[in-house]
């Protein structure tokens, strides 16, 4: 079964229905089909470089697909299109506070930047993540716990 055989979508917001359903595709092709699913992805992303769920979905499918180089860059790219959508400083570190979104884009950069064999530069992102974010309403402990077994276990 694939996204599309009982109009089950997954809901990515307010986007052109031509991104949309370029991220539908590459949602249900990313098993079976990896080279459409990324294509779906990038496709969608050229067409609305702002839409923050395909940049979110690219660096989800690099990221299954074990190309962490790849998905370090779409997650370096998120989170600039995320903290450009807030108005925010184009260096994270800088950041004081952040809107949700941009929370959720710089807590995949962390879990990329640990995937990418980068724990300190993940400590410093998902420290910035619980700073702005101390009800942890995106979830930011769970990549820090993750960033500290890999540190004990180094």
């Amino acid at each position: 079964m694939n996204a599309f055989d009982n109009d089950d979508k997954l809901d990515f917001g307010q986007l052109p229905p031509a991104v949309d359903h370029l991220l539908q595709q590459g949602v249900a092709a990313h098993f079976t089909h990896p080279e459409l699913a990324e294509n779906a992805f990038l496709t969608a992303l050229a067409m609305a470089p702002e839409a923050l769920p395909a940049h979110r979905c690219l660096v989800k499918h690099y990221n299954r697909c074990r190309q962490f180089d790849k998905a370090l860059s779409a997650a370096q790219a998120w989170v600039a299109a995320a903290g450009d959508q807030a108005g925010l400083h184009e260096n994270w570190l800088l950041w004081q506070s952040a809107p949700g979104y941009a929370l959720a884009a710089l807590k995949g950069l962390a879990f990329i930047l640990l995937r990418n064999g980068q724990p300190a530069e993940a400590e410093a992102a998902i420290a910035r993540v619980l700073a702005m974010d101390p009800d942890d309403g995106v979830g930011g402990s769970v990549i820090a716990a993750l960033i500290e077994e890999t540190l004990v276990i180094s």
